[in-house]
């Protein structure tokens, strides 16, 4: 065992700084090998970075030479021309007879025109465990990409020239749309606080609700009769106010909420309607009577809210 590492580290020292070209190539059954290449192949410039991932697999009884691997700092060759391109880090795993390649490349070429650059192919070499004289080559194929160039003389409209394969300059916008999506919420917020409380058809949280349940169901109930509504308006301004409502101790409503000072008048025809219908009996079924009772205890209902009512809205009617 000791022979065949001593071997191996001679056959490495030696064969390192030869040309991998002239070995015989290896029978692709005895390797995997699989190239992870750049999603950007158009639109580099001068300083841009291109990485090359690299698995390769060696089966028995052949072991790679690592010495063979490519070195940091080589720059590449085309026909003795140099390419402009370094590979500038290589992060290397190797376990047992597995090899994770990830090759940096840096370039440092550019043109007045956009022209193909080449990574160019690379040869791995492998030695025969069993016999360390047999050296062989297994070939990584080539990367082309195109570089472009990074000036332009004379007039031009950037928007014109601006590749499609590059995306533009993002500035950070999170910090920006925070901002943007938190006065939203705080602005739909403050909305819906100031629609919830000044519009007249709502109720406030924790707001007695007295009058307006009342409206919906006079208004949709056809069928009722004035004196049930007179009964039941009746009902629930004694309710809100926790004693029992006339024309002569109206200041007691008014100590309660004096928002109902507002449609006083309103009230004292209300009471002179509830006296001729319930007690007078002079009064029959009117149409014009139950639409004001409904319009009245509407009034009632944003009394109770405290919102003010215009004298322009206070409705009399004949009786």
């Amino acid at each position: 065992m000791l022979r065949f590492i001593i071997l191996i580290a001679c056959a490495n020292f030696v064969f390192a700084f030869e040309d991998p070209k002239k070995y015989p190539d290896l029978d692709e059954k005895f390797y995997t090998l699989s190239i992870t290449e750049p999603s950007q192949k158009v639109g580099y410039h001068v300083g841009d970075l291109v990485q090359r991932q690299i698995k390769l697999t060696v089966h028995e009884p052949y072991a790679l030479i690592e010495e063979s691997l490519p070195i940091v700092g080589y720059e590449k060759r085309f026909r003795g021309q140099l390419l402009g391109i370094t590979l500038q880090n290589i992060d290397k795993k190797i376990y047992k007879n597995e090899l994770d390649l990830l090759l940096t490349y840096q370039i440092f070429t550019n043109n007045v025109v956009a022209k193909p650059a080449f990574i160019t192919a690379d040869y791995y070499r492998v030695v025969n465990k069993k016999n360390p004289e047999e050296v062989l080559k297994l070939r990584v194929p080539e990367l082309t990409i195109a570089v472009s160039p990074i000036a332009i003389f004379g007039d031009i409209k950037v928007q014109e020239d601006m590749s499609d394969f590059r995306g533009p300059v993002l500035i950070e916008q999170q910090q920006y749309l925070n901002k943007i999506y938190i006065g939203a919420a705080v602005f739909i917020f403050s909305l819906f606080v100031l629609l919830y409380v000044y519009t007249k058809f709502t109720i406030v949280p924790g707001f007695k609700k007295t009058f307006l349940p009342l409206h919906r169901k006079l208004k949709k109930d056809k069928n009722i009769k004035i004196d049930e509504m007179i009964k039941l308006i009746h009902g629930q301004i004694n309710n809100y106010s926790e004693a029992s409502i006339f024309e002569k101790n109206l200041k007691d409503l008014y100590t309660k909420n004096s928002s109902f000072k507002f449609i006083e008048k309103e009230l004292i025809l209300f009471f002179k309607i509830s006296n001729q219908k319930l007690f007078t009996k002079q009064m029959k079924e009117n149409v014009s009577i139950r639409d004001w009772l409904i319009f009245f205890c509407f009034h009632l209902h944003l009394c109770e809210k405290k919102i003010p009512v215009k004298n322009t809205d206070i409705k009399l009617i004949k009786i």
